[in-house]
């Protein structure tokens, strides 16, 4: 059977990010949109699947949610959709509120979000399916995915060019935890949340996966620097944290550089796990970069002698500057704008 399409009609991460994470669980279909032009034209064309909800946000580029939803109404295929309008104006809800199913106030939380859903589509135990991860307080895998599949449909609609994701981990971590015990490496793990956020700016975002390994969604990369000094500083507080218990674990890191050549938040994270692979293949600690060229054909990059001449196979994803390749253990202090 097939599952349920949720049209997502908005522009702000965070409001997008929770209902693509709960829609999700319910076992929706999303399909994000960021504009308002797009969305009229994915509405209009009769051959595209029809939405079972959709979840509308009022102030779009282009072209207005309440525009769209005067067109949801007057088309003969869709006017009898339910349509969640989601605002932080209290006047626009009140006006709305004969024209859509529900008008939902900013902000949204997500056992608001929860309990709408099953009214929609019944499913169980939806609203204890938290965004965070019950024992760092990281966001989650699920929520992560969600993150990420925004920044992917970012790029794609509003072309804002790439986005960095990396994988932090720590190795033997099951060793650990078997000979230091559960209750161990839950402090361990909780440790590790904690110095990794400080390294991290305030617009970075930072999960636990699984086990002892973390992701970081970079947003809005302009230079290859930004990534790279952010990988070699999560190296050092992984490391100095390891030090300071003294554990002898080895930490590495994989970076893939992202933009809209790709299809799916699925292939960033399998790419993202072969540089992983690779960082720990050397067997020393460190991270290892990993990008895609003009083919989507993925490379190992050599950071040396590619990343000082901006190029990727002969591409130049990002404009050419020159950069230092730090060893890992330099100091890898951030320049002032991109301090954490």
């Amino acid at each position: 059977m097939d599952r349920p399409i949720a049209l997502i009609i908005e522009d702000d991460r965070d409001v997008v990010t929770l209902f693509r994470h709960v829609l999700d669980l319910a076992g929706y279909q999303t399909e994000i949109i960021l504009h308002g032009q797009a969305a009229v034209r994915r509405l209009s064309d009769a051959e595209q699947p029809e939405p079972d909800v959709i979840l509308l946000g009022l102030i779009l580029p282009e072209v207005s949610g309440t525009e769209i939803l005067h067109l949801i109404r007057s088309n003969e295929r869709l006017k009898d959709k339910p349509v969640i309008v989601i605002t932080a104006e209290s006047n626009a809800a009140r006006n709305l509120e004969d024209q859509a199913e529900l008008v939902l106030l900013k902000p949204v939380n997500i056992e608001q979000l929860s309990t709408l859903v099953k009214r929609l589509h019944p499913v169980e135990k939806l609203a204890d399916e938290s965004p965070t991860d019950e024992i760092t307080g990281l966001f989650n895998h699920s929520f992560f995915t969600s993150l990420l599949d925004y920044a992917l449909a970012r790029s794609k609609q509003v072309g804002f060019g790439h986005f960095s994701v990396l994988l932090a981990d720590l190795d033997q971590f099951k060793k650990i935890e078997e000979q230091l015990g559960t209750e161990y490496s839950r402090l361990l793990l909780q440790d590790t949340a904690r110095a990794l956020k400080r390294v991290l700016r305030p617009t970075d975002t930072i999960a636990r996966l699984e086990g002892a390994q973390f992701a970081i969604l970079i947003e809005e990369v302009t230079n290859w620097d930004i990534p790279l000094y952010i990988a070699n500083r999560v190296l050092e507080r992984l490391t100095s944290t390891m030090e300071g218990k003294f554990i002898q674990s080895r930490s590495h890191v994989g970076v893939v550089l992202c933009d809209a050549g790709y299809f799916s938040v699925d292939e960033i994270l399998k790419d993202v796990k072969v540089a992983l692979s690779l960082a720990k293949a050397e067997g020393h600690g460190g991270y290892k970069f990993y990008a895609r060229d003009e083919f989507n054909n993925a490379y190992d990059i050599d950071l040396i002698s590619s990343l000082q001449n901006g190029q990727v196979m002969g591409q130049t994803p990002i404009k050419k500057r020159e950069i230092v390749v730090k060893p890992a253990g330099a100091d890898s202090s951030l320049p002032a704008h991109m301090q954490p």
